[in-house]
């Protein structure tokens, strides 16, 4: 049986970048959908860390050319 081959790091990169984009999607949705003062501060604190996240993703596949 054939060993799967390792990711390169542009798709370990897409894989992550993928997987931050559900879940800042997950905490824009929990954000919109709760009254609750400590959840929405969390949630803006959420949010904010993933689109932090994102962009250092992204700028990471820029400098491998993707």
């Amino acid at each position: 049986m054939a060993k799967p081959q390792p990711l390169t790091q542009a798709q370990s990169l897409r894989r992550h970048l993928e997987q931050t984009s559900r879940d800042l999607a997950a905490a824009q949705a929990g954000f919109d959908q709760t009254a609750d003062r400590d959840l929405l501060e969390y949630y803006l604190y959420e949010i904010s860390a993933l689109r932090a996240k994102h962009t250092y993703l992204l700028r990471q596949m820029k400098l491998l050319g993707e």
